[in-house]
C-alpha cells in the first residue's frame, strides 16, 4: 500500500521555505506574469476565478514535476549504495543553491537559464497573455510551472531526495499551495513586505535550505 511519509521537521521546513520565499523570490520571478495576467481579467465578472485558475494550473505543473523526480528517485532507491550516493550530491548541490539565492550572480543565472523555456514555453506564455477566458488562465498557469527558478529547483531536489513518486508529488504540492496566499490574495501586502522585509525572507528562506541539504549530505553518509 502507497503512503506518503514526510515527517514533521521536512513539512515545516518546505512550508516555511516556500511561504517566507513566496513574499521575496517568488513575488520577483512570477509577480510580473501574474500581476499581467490580472491586469487582463481585472474588467473580468469574476477575476478571482481566473486567478485561482491559473495559480492550480501552476500548481498541477509542479505536481507534474514532482511525479517525474520522485519517480527518477524512485530508481535509484534500488540501490542503497548509489542513493546515499545520489542524496549527498543532492545535499551539497541544495547548499551551493542556497548561496547562489542568497548572494545571486552567474551561478544563479546559469542554473536558471532553460533552454526548454525560452524555445517553447515563453512563446505560448506570450501569445496567451494577450487572450482572456479560463483556456488561456489554464494554460498560462500550467506553463508558469516551468519558469526556470532556482527554488523550485531546491524543490524538485528535495522531491527527488523522497525516492518516492507519491512523497514527490506531495512536496511540491505543499510547495504550490504555500505560495498562493502571497501571490493570490495578498499582491499588495506581498510588494510592501518584499520592499521592506524581501531581504530578511530571503536570507532565512536561503539558511534554511543549507541546513536540510546539510542535514541531507550528513544522513547519506552515515547510511553510505
Amino acid at each position: 500500500m502507497c503512503e506518503i511519509d514526510v515527517n514533521f521537521e521536512d513539512l515545516l521546513t518546505i512550508v516555511a521555505v516556500a511561504f517566507l520565499s513566496s513574499f521575496s523570490h517568488c513575488y520577483a520571478m512570477c509577480g510580473g506574469f501574474n500581476l499581467a495576467f490580472m491586469r487582463l481579467h481585472s474588467a473580468s465578472k469574476n477575476p478571482i476565478f481566473f486567478s485561482l485558475a491559473y495559480h492550480l494550473m501552476r500548481v498541477v505543473a509542479y505536481v507534474f514535476w514532482g511525479v517525474i523526480c520522485g519517480g527518477l528517485g524512485s530508481i535509484l532507491a534500488l540501490n542503497a549504495k548509489i542513493q546515499s550516493l545520489f542524496l549527498f550530491i543532492l545535499g551539497i548541490f541544495m547548499v551551493l543553491l542556497a548561496l547562489a539565492l542568497a548572494f545571486r550572480g552567474k551561478f544563479l543565472f546559469f542554473l536558471e537559464k532553460n533552454i526548454l523555456f525560452d524555445a517553447f514555453f515563453k512563446g505560448i506564455m506570450k501569445k496567451f497573455l494577450t487572450l482572456k477566458g479560463l483556456r488561456s488562465a489554464l494554460i498560462l498557469g500550467f506553463c508558469n510551472g516551468f519558469v526556470p527558478c532556482g527554488l523550485v529547483y531546491f524543490f524538485l531536489a528535495s522531491a527527488m531526495s523522497r525516492g518516492s513518486v507519491l512523497e514527490g508529488a506531495f512536496v511540491m504540492l505543499i510547495f504550490g499551495l504555500s505560495t498562493l496566499p502571497a501571490l493570490i490574495f495578498f499582491m499588495q501586502l506581498s510588494h510592501c513586505l518584499k520592499q521592506n522585509f524581501g531581504q530578511i525572507f530571503s536570507y532565512v528562506s536561503c539558511f534554511l535550505i543549507m541546513i536540510y541539504g546539510l542535514k541531507l549530505s550528513l544522513f547519506s553518509l552515515f547510511t553510505f
